[in-house]
């Protein structure tokens, strides 16, 4: 949405006769005019056909269009021997809103002008040019400028060093500072302000102190601005002391002095200190005003939001900036209700204001609230939507996962022409990826006009982050060939992918570069190092980098336990608990969380209980992700009433911990109730993710509801989840062992992946239970295709064979898996007793104690065949 506003300003001022009391014009030279004001004809009454233009406003052309008529305007009547009768205030005018709305092209037609109609710019016209170019970001035009200019002033220099400033040069800026001082005109107090800023963006302290030192020879320290700029220069560089220093030895001081010492106290974290000051300068007369207030609101407290909030409503002083300054600290300090509260109650409200309050809803779950302001936003003509609103509602609407919303606001940005820049076009980038919108991500970021370091991360973690993780290594190799220069965030995302494809020669690859260019020693760096060698079976090597690292962090030490448990090595997650306890390592519920995940993956109840009541002793406010692991921990122990207890008191339920309920009500076999939780997940606002179906359908698989399974694969697409590959095996598994056979091999050939072994297993299998011989050896050269050395799927058919009695293909099956090589992998299962886990192996004979084993299970399966249970144990093959 854009609309064209019609020029005023000096414009609008053409068409009203002169004041008499205007002060002399500087013309083109900088000269006062000859004429008089009361001898100059109002331009609006001699040459009405620019006034028109002006007056018209080509609104169906867009603002800047308008400038540029203008423009052409004025030279067919120069041209036409028609010239105003003071060209001069004409040039001023027209340079002047050129420099007030960036019309960078417009400006220099206006430049190409003047040298058609063989005007000579002259020393006034040419700073002003120089001050366009700086601030439409063409700072090596204003330099050439400056650089051919016959005549400078002080004038000059201060705009191209204010240019240098703006366009955040700052080096360039000391280095023409310096010129200027030594061989320039003498620098006024508006140089000095333009020098002191270039300090604090260089972060160069000595910088400082000379400029300050030469402020002290000139004597222009004594003038108030240039002591409160001191003040603030010396703050940014965190010397408060300086700062302290030099409000002590100001002469005169003024609001804004206190101000700046205010400012400086809370930028540097001394809020007491901030607070005193307040107090002293109501003592001393001096009554604050918005930016004092706007100050002290920097700090993350509440009491002292409320209580300043207070005090600006009893002093009347909610403006536009005290009120953007309240909207902000009560943002952060999580109280986002207080802050659209202070937004309604404020009569005026600039863009700023209202993007404020909208990022403030959607950091803090007001998605809706938000969502409601951008549209009472777009509704007032005054304010427009800029490129950080746009921003703002796209990472609310990835946040969120509302794709609708996303897609509108992008609608939105093409509209507005501002889809290819770059920030948007991250923001596209990465709320495509949350919805798993890949090809919508890299259409985004090929539209891009110049894609940055963040772009190139975002597209990257883009793919990653939706399983793609071979296309996210390749695109971070063509970023480097592009010439862009991998950050940290970077190789974190590559690392990722080769964890995630258990990569370690790729891994170690990156390993090395890191180590070439000196960034290894970064935490989160050598986490993603520690779980890529973790999960690509390199546990040594992670532990390895693990003893490397210097500074040992609550992250550090988390990878390298989650590291283990993803090992299954428990006894040395148990081992690190204890070094992470006696060296008072801080524990967070992220190391709670993973060693809870790990004892429910071993079955290590009790293990699981120590720790549980470790984490309630800790203090720590457990967050959805322990309770969830609690939650899945104490369903697969069989202490469902124990998982449903922790459920039962979570303050906020988030999808993880619904599809934790879910999957545990599942596999304890409380199927309805799992189905009537999944009931209650939509009641309550929540919304199910793949997961969710992947807790249902293992409900149903274990319920044998095939009916039930069929409905909520189809029931994902209104929620728009696209079934992955584990929904489409689920159903597979769940039809084949129901008897449907032909739909679930018809589902296996239409489904968009390829199909593996596993998958043509689950059909084989219930070919085996149906005995439907011709699928099933469809299905057998399916496996075959994939995987010759396949050992479960040769048995499998040897027992779809034996069940007809065809023990001359029995045979062959086992001659063929004998001539192949294939050997039969023996089942295995584990159980704890006394805190220790004991494994079992299916035909293992190696304990002293074995014929007193094999005769109790013996016994066990005679009382389940007796109980009328399948012991899984037919035919006497292969058992």
């Amino acid at each position: 949405m854009h609309l064209s506003l019609p020029i005023t300003n000096g414009f609008e001022r053409m068409v009203e006769t002169f004041a008499p009391s205007a002060p002399p014009f500087h013309g083109l030279e900088g000269r006062p005019s000859p004429f008089p004001p009361k001898m100059i004809s109002s331009p609006a009454k001699v040459h009405n056909p620019i006034v028109a233009i002006t007056k018209t406003g080509f609104r169906n052309k867009g603002e800047k269009v308008e400038l540029e008529e203008a423009i052409l305007l004025l030279e067919d009547h120069t041209l036409k021997g028609r010239k105003p009768n003071d060209q001069n205030w004409y040039y001023n005018e027209l340079i002047s809103l050129c420099i007030s709305r960036k019309a960078f092209h417009e400006g220099r037609l206006l430049r190409s002008h003047m040298a058609r109609v063989g005007l000579e710019p002259g020393l006034f016209m040419d700073n002003q040019f120089i001050n366009l170019y700086a601030k439409c970001g063409e700072i090596e035009m204003a330099r050439a400028l400056f650089d051919g200019m016959k005549e400078r002033n002080v004038v000059s220099w201060n705009a191209l060093l204010a240019g240098y400033c703006l366009n955040k040069q700052f080096l360039d800026a000391v280095k023409l500072f310096r010129t200027m001082a030594e061989s320039g005109p003498s620098p006024n107090y508006v140089t000095y302000l333009s020098a002191l800023r270039a300090s604090v963006g260089l972060g160069n302290v000595e910088v400082g102190k000379q400029i300050h030192s030469r402020l002290i020879k000139t004597g222009f320290i004594s003038r108030i601005e240039v002591g409160n700029a001191m003040i603030n220069t010396y703050s940014e560089l965190g010397l408060i002391e300086e700062s302290e220093a030099v409000y002590n030895g100001m002469a005169e001081k003024d609001v804004v002095s206190w101000n700046s010492l205010i400012s400086a106290k809370v930028q540097n974290q001394l809020t007491s200190q901030a607070l005193l000051l307040f107090i002293a300068m109501q003592i001393e007369g001096y009554t604050p005003d918005e930016f004092t207030f706007a100050s002290l609101l920097g700090p993350r407290d509440m009491a002292i939001a409320e209580e300043l909030h207070a005090q600006i409503s009893k002093r009347e002083l909610a403006g536009m900036f005290a009120g953007s300054a309240l909207l902000d600290a009560y943002a952060r300090v999580g109280n986002p209700r207080a802050a659209v509260d202070v937004f309604n109650s404020m009569t005026k409200r600039s863009i700023v204001t209202w993007n404020s309050v909208i990022d403030a809803c959607f950091k803090n779950n007001m998605a809706d609230e938000g969502l409601k302001l951008f549209l009472q936003m777009s509704c007032e003509q005054s304010v427009l939507p800029d490129e950080y609103t746009i921003a703002i509602m796209l990472k609310g609407a990835a946040s969120e996962l509302m794709i609708g919303t996303g897609k509108s606001i992008h609608g939105l940005a093409v509209k507005m022409g501002r889809h290819t820049e770059t920030t948007i076009g991250n923001n596209l980038i990465a709320m495509y990826g949350r919805h798993e919108a890949v090809s919508d991500s890299w259409q985004a970021f090929t539209l891009i006009s110049e894609p940055d370091i963040v772009s190139w991360n975002s597209i990257v973690q883009s793919y990653i982050k939706n399983g793609k993780f071979e296309r996210g290594l390749i695109l971070f190799v063509e970023m480097k060939l592009e010439g862009i220069e991998p950050d940290e965030l970077s190789f974190v995302a590559a690392l990722n992918a080769c964890a995630s494809l258990t990569r370690y020669t790729a891994g170690k690859e990156v390993h090395g570069e890191l180590i070439k260019r000196g960034i290894s020693s970064n935490a989160f760096i050598e986490s993603a190092l520690i779980d890529m060698y973790a999960k690509s079976m390199a546990i040594n090597d992670a532990k390895k980098v693990f003893d490397c690292v210097q500074k040992k962090d609550t992250i550090t030490w988390n990878s390298i336990i989650s590291g283990f448990a993803q090992f299954g090595d428990l006894d040395r997650v148990l081992k690190l608990l204890n070094s992470m306890r006696e060296q008072n390592i801080e524990l967070d519920n992220f190391t709670f969380a993973t060693i809870l995940a790990a004892c429910a993956d071993s079955t290590a109840m009790q293990l699981g209980k120590q720790v549980h009541a470790l984490n309630l002793k800790s203090e720590l406010c457990a967050d959805a992700a322990v309770s969830n692991a609690l939650i899945t921990m104490y369903s697969k122990a069989g202490s469902i009433k124990e998982a449903e207890k922790i459920f039962s008191k979570l303050s906020f339920k988030n999808t993880a911990s619904w599809n934790a309920m879910i999957g545990g009500l599942a596999q304890s076999g409380y199927f309805k109730e799992a189905t009537e939780t999944f009931d209650q997940m939509g009641k309550s606002g929540s919304k199910p993710d793949g997961k969710t179906f992947n807790a249902l359908l293992a409900a149903c698989s274990y319920a044998n509801m095939t009916n039930e399974a069929t409905k909520y694969f189809k029931l994902m697409g209104k929620y728009g989840i696209r079934p992955n590959f584990d929904h489409y095996a689920c159903l597979v598994d769940i039809l084949a062992r129901a008897g449907r056979l032909e739909e679930a091999e018809k589902l296996i050939n239409e489904m968009p992946f390829k199909p593996t072994t596993l998958i043509w297993k689950m059909l084989l299998s219930g070919c085996r239970i149906y005995g439907d011989l011709a699928r099933g050896k469809r299905s057998m050269e399916n496996i075959v295709a994939l995987d010759p050395c396949d050992s479960a799927a040769y048995v499998l058919l040897s027992h779809i064979y034996a069940a007809k009695e065809r023990w001359d293909e029995v045979r062959i099956v086992r001659q063929t898996m004998k001539r192949n090589g294939v050997n039969k992998e023996p089942g295995k299962s584990w159980i704890e007793v006394d805190n220790k886990i004991h494994e079992f192996v299916a035909s293992d004979r190696s304990h002293p104690r074995t014929n007193e084993i094999y005769f109790e299970l013996i016994g066990l399966f005679k009382q389940l065949k007796d109980d009328g249970s399948d012991t899984g144990i037919d035919h006497g093959i292969d058992h």
